[in-house]
This record gives structure tokens, sequence and C-alpha cells, in this order.
């Protein structure tokens, strides 16, 4: 018989399994509907919703007919990315769906009156962005070929349209991400894309002038290096007009077609707003804006932006310039395309549409306006879902500590029921660095266990260290030369910070992580004795053969300073394979045998290299067919029942034992050779709490 534990884990991860995300909201140019692109259990759909009348100026229009979703034998295909023409009725928007020959992939465009659909085009590729002229006259499609590689945010799976060729082809400049304009009117198809130059993400407002970030590699690899470029859509060239320090993201374009504005930050997740005039060159720093990931010019005050970003473990938006517009903040997730925050605004900027998802609130689509009295109070317009009674025990609440060297470290502490003394502790380190855990209603990252575990009586600690984003790009880049160091540190810190408020149980303690979080989770298992039990996911831990085999290979190393292949002994310095320092912490490794962000024999590596010590117990998982993240609801119910046991083994109750004064095992990672050390050894200063810890809500700002 399973234990309540496993039972309630299972429930947990069942009941976020049905949940039918709201993956972006666009509203319309008139701001009286919101056309929802909504990802459920079996595929995704539209959803068409009316903006409520009290959200909006001047009342109900009597006259608007009710809208309707398609229908049809067409409707069942996967539908995203709406996208609404000038005339508020018209949606176009991507429908895919499996044929003898593949996948096909086609511009529709919707009908919201009628509910008709029509085909426009067929899309010669993968579509990962759609954009409208502003005269609605024509679109523009950025298409990945078949078999382009993706990374981690598309979950590491290749582009794929038709069957796996036998054998696959790997050649230069095979599987390019390029540029298609469509003719709205007419169907037409042409490619417009720079010739020979990858397009990764792109701004475009109509006619021949576009700006994208472009390289020549066509692997992810590549992005890591890419340069900010105007684009002729007619010559079909690229002229650069900034070259970054860092990645490049969430490009904008004004209105005239002469100045261009984009994110630049490390990795990409958020940046710092940059200006480019695309005729002269001329940069410039947008002040007072970090992390942010999307953008946007406000036509009627030029020089002005509306932005939306993250801010701490919640979201920000608000407009810079003149007129000042109002910036609002909350502890809340604000979701846009790729779950990042993001705004649609209707066409007088009075109107704002985005994803609210919070504790205790399920996502679902919401409107503001975005001014006055009532600026930025968020009002729902679907009802998507409803709380899950397991998911609904689940409390959040923010907390910080601070790291041996004195940085302060925030992160969220997940917990269920009333406190009856220190419970289990489960660490969850989200991948990246520079992503974050936010405030949400269920956390996904790490296989979805934090509010499983969570549920389950586990304090669950989602810490955001430094390399996180969230809290500046100083701190998201201070992980730069010193990958599981410092960052370990700050984890290592948390789990003090927890013990010495008396929340958390010092001898029943587990680490586990996704990506860049099942790295670090791996190192501090193999370097430390803080943890009794570790689960490894996706994890690279080898980075001399990860430089060589990843599709991010070479371009990820390099941007955080890990080594490269002329610098060999760095990259294995860093490795958990080679890592040594502690007695042996069971660890449970879990990975997809189609991953190619961390390939998996980034795990077999791992786990034989712990199988040879035979220090501690180790085991591993490989799920058939699963790229970075996994994506089958069976896979991701069996890898959490797989990690509940291994935590209920590993994390069972010893024997009593003298009293301790200090937290078993508590040792500084070894110290990596040719690095500084960190100020005071990791178990030199015990910490004091800062405070009870604070619920988060949705609302709130300023």
């Amino acid at each position: 018989m399973p234990s309540t534990a496993a039972t309630v884990v299972r429930r947990a991860r069942e009941a976020m399994l049905r949940l039918v995300h709201p993956v972006e909201a666009r509203i319309s140019p008139d701001g009286r509907a919101v056309a929802v692109a909504a990802a459920g259990p079996e595929h995704a759909a539209l959803v068409l919703a009316p903006v409520p009348a009290g959200a909006r100026d001047g009342g109900a229009d009597p006259g608007t007919p009710a809208l309707r979703a398609p229908s049809g034998p067409d409707a069942p295909t996967d539908r995203h990315s709406p996208r609404w023409l000038p005339d508020s009725r018209t949606l176009l928007h991507i429908a895919q769906s499996e044929g003898p020959a593949g996948t096909e992939v086609r511009l529709a465009a919707l009908d919201t009156v009628s509910g008709t659909v029509r085909t426009v085009a067929t899309a010669p590729g993968a579509v990962e962005e759609l954009l409208v002229s502003d005269d609605g006259s024509q679109a523009l499609l950025l298409c990945a070929a078949d078999g382009a590689e993706r990374d981690g945010m598309h979950l590491g799976l290749p582009v794929r349209l038709g069957s796996v060729p036998a054998p696959e082809h790997f050649a230069r400049g095979t599987g390019r991400r390029s540029l298609h304009l469509v003719g709205l009117a007419d169907g037409s198809v042409r490619e417009a894309g720079p010739a020979g130059l990858t397009v990764w993400n792109v701004a475009w407002r109509g006619g021949a002038t576009a700006a994208a970030t472009v390289c020549e590699d066509t692997l992810p690899a590549g992005y890591y290096g890419a340069r900010f470029a105007a684009l002729d859509l007619d010559a079909r060239t690229a002229r650069t007009v900034y070259t970054p320090q860092g990645q490049l993201g969430a490009p904008a374009l004004a209105a005239d077609g002469r100045t261009a504005a984009v994110c630049e930050g490390i990795s990409i997740v958020a940046g710092r707003p940059v200006v480019v005039g695309l005729t002269t060159g001329d940069s410039s720093v947008v002040p007072g804006v970090e992390d942010a990931t999307w953008l946007r010019f406000d036509d009627d005050a030029p020089g002005a932006l509306w932005f939306a970003g993250w801010d701490g473990t919640g979201s920000r938006v608000g407009r810079t310039g003149q007129p000042a517009g109002t910036c609002w903040s909350g502890p809340v997730t604000l979701g846009g395309a790729g779950y990042q925050p993001g705004l649609s605004l209707s066409a007088d900027g009075r109107l704002a549409a985005t994803v609210l998802d919070a504790p205790g609130r399920p996502p679902e689509a919401v409107v503001a306006r975005t001014e006055g009295p009532d600026a930025w109070n968020w009002a729902p317009v679907t009802a998507l879902n409803t709380p899950d009674p397991v998911l609904a025990r689940v409390r959040t609440a923010q907390t910080l500590w601070s790291a041996p060297d004195g940085r302060t470290v925030q992160g969220l502490v997940l917990s269920s029921g009333e406190r009856t003394g220190p419970r289990p502790l489960a660490v969850l380190v989200h991948g990246g660095p520079a992503w974050l855990w936010s405030a949400g209603y269920a956390p996904g990252d790490v296989l979805g266990l934090a509010p499983a575990l969570a549920a389950a009586g586990y304090l669950v600690l989602l810490p955001n260290p430094r390399g996180s984003n969230g809290r500046g790009i100083e701190h998201a880049r201070a992980v730069v030369g010193d990958v599981g160091g410092a960052d370990l540190d700050d984890v290592l810190a948390g789990v003090r910070h927890l013990v010495d408020s008396g929340l958390a149980d010092p001898d029943r303690t587990a680490v586990l992580g996704h990506s860049y979080g099942g790295f670090l989770a791996a190192q501090a298992a193999a370097r430390t004795d803080v943890f009794r039990a570790a689960v490894v996911v996706s994890a690279p831990t080898d980075w001399l053969s990860f430089t060589h085999t990843s599709n991010i290979g070479g371009g990820y190393d390099r941007t955080y300073g890990i080594g490269g292949p002329d610098a060999p002994e760095g990259l294995i310095r860093r490795s958990p394979v080679f890592a040594r320092g502690g007695s042996g912490t069971p660890t449970l490794i879990v990975h997809g045998s189609a991953d190619r962000v961390t390939p998996v024999g980034q795990a077999h590596e791992l786990y034989r290299s712990l199988l040879r010590t035979g220090r501690a117990p180790v085991e591993l998982y490989v799920y058939p067919d699963e790229g970075h993240e996994f994506t089958d609801g069976g896979h991701l119910l069996d890898a959490a029942a797989r990690t509940e046991q291994w935590l209920a083994t590993h994390l069972a109750p010893r024997p009593a034992a003298a009293p301790q004064t200090a937290v078993p095992g508590d040792a500084s990672p070894e110290p990596i050779p040719g690095t500084a050390p960190a100020a005071g050894p990791a178990g030199d200063t015990p910490l004091k709490p800062s405070g009870p810890a604070v619920p988060l809500t949705a609302g709130g700002g300023r």
C-alpha cells in the first residue's frame, strides 16, 4: 500500500496536470475582447472572452455581437499565438494538426463573430513568432525549419514536422530560423530574412524594416553570441547596430522604424532595456528598469517604453519616460509567451491584458486599466480552473537570509498544515541559473514537485541564489566564473537559516534540482554532507563533454566563464563527476532520453562515477522520448512517485542521538583550485532568523 505522503504527492501532481494554462492573453485593439491561448492536458486551444464593462470606459456596447471560438471538425487542432487585426474582429493564429505526412502548420484567420476559420497560408516550418503589420495587410513569421535544434525553453527537443529521418543528418547551416512575409489578402509567402543568418527574435511593424537578434550559427549555442541588427526585408540584408556584452531578447520597434529597444542580460531570461538608433547606431541604457522581459514603444509618448519583468519573486509592469506612467509590482507572476512577464495593450494603451498566477489563485487571463485611480487593478476574464483541495493546503511565504559573504538572498517557503515542530526539508533549486522561483499557484520547475511535497508535509525551500533573475543584472551575473561556488553557498545558507529558525529538521534534508539546479544539487551531494538525499534531474554533470555534445555547448559555458575547449581544466574542475569532499549522499538521477540540452550521457556519467566510488546508493531512471523538460503525464507521475519514495527512504527518522549544537555534516564546499575562497567558511557564522516569513497574497503594488 502506498504511504499517505505518496498518495498526496500523486494527487497533487495529478491536479497540476489537469490545469489549463493560459499561455498568453491578447486584448483586441478596441479593448473589448481578450483572446487566450490555453494549453490544456491534451492540446492548445483559443479561448475568447469579453472584457467586463467595468474594466473599460464607456460601459458595455450592446451592438457588439457575442464572441465565437473556432468550430467544426478543424477545432481540435492545436492553436497558439493569437494576434488581432486592426478591425478587432479577425484573429490570426497558428493552427497545427497531424496528418499522414506529419505536422501541418498553418496561418489561420478566425472571424470571432461568425466563428468561421479560413487558412491564410501554410507555414514553411514551426512558427516561433507571429507579427502583424500595423495596417493589418501583412504578417511576418519567424519559422524554425524541420530538424532545428531547440534549447531548454523549448523543452530541448528538435523541431519535427515529419517523422524522424533514418539516418538523421547534421551539417553546417541546417535547421535555420528564418523570416517569411505573408500577404493576408492573397496568402502569398516569401522568404524575407537575411541570407545566411539565423534570426532568434524580431520586432516589426510593417514594411521593409525590422530589428532582430542574429548570428551565423543555427544551434542555440550561437544565440549566446548573437548581435542586434537592422534588417531590410526586401533586400534580405542585415546591418549590425549593437553588439552586446551579454544576450539580447524581447526586441521592440518604434512606429517610425528608426528606433528599436531590446533587453540585454545574461542567458536572456531578463535584462536591462537598451534603446538603439537603427540609422545612427547610438545606444543608451534605460535607467531604473532591471529584469525586463517585454518591451513596447508608447506611440503617443515619444521616447517612452512600456515594460514588464520580474521583481524579486514577483512581477513589475509600467511605463518609462514622459508622460510618467505609474509602475505596479506585486507578489504574483504575470505571464506571457514563454511563461515570462508580458502585456498586451489596447490600441489606445488604456487597457492591458496578461495572465495572472498567484499563491492560492490558479492561472487566469486578467485585464486592468493602465491609468487613473483604478490602474493595475487586475480583473479576471477567464475561469479555466478551480482551486484544487490538495493544492489549496499549500501556503507560500517569502523569506530572506544572509550568505556567508553578506549578500542578501531571497526565496520562497512552501508548507501546509499547522506547524508541529521542525519538518523534513526539501530544497528545490531552479534551472538557468538565470531563471527564478516566482510566486505562483503551483510552481512547475523540478518536475513540479514543490507544491506536491509541501502538500505531503515537507517544508519546501525555493531559493533564488546569485545567478537568478529578479534582483538586478549584477545579481544575475554574480555567478559568472564561479558556477557551483558562492551560489551553492547561498543555498546552503538558506538551509541553515530555516534550521536556526526552528522550522527545518537538520537531520532530514534533501536537495533536488533541474538543469543547472540539478548541477548544484549534484555538487552539494558530492562535496558536502548537508543533505541525506539528492535528486538530480536533466543536469549537466561533466562540463567537458557538455561543451562538445550539448546544443548550447560552447555558448553557455563561455557565457558563464566555466572554461572552454582550450582550457579543459576549468571544465573538469567544476564538474560533479569529478567532485569530492563529502562522505557520499544517496542520489537519484532522472533524465530524458531525447534531451539535447543536457544529453542523456550526462546522467550516465554521473551515475557511473557515483557507482564507482560506492560511497552511497545511486539510481538512474531514463525516460524515453523526453526532452530537457518532461511533457508526458505518465512519466511525470512516475518520476514524482520515485522521487517521493527516494526521499521517504533516505529521510526516515534516525534513532535518537546525543544533542548536537551544530547542523550535522554542515561543511563548506571543497575549495576550487585557482579561485578565491568565499568570505568566511560556510559554517562559521550562525545565521539569525530574519523574522517571520511573510505570507504572499495576490495584489499590492507601488
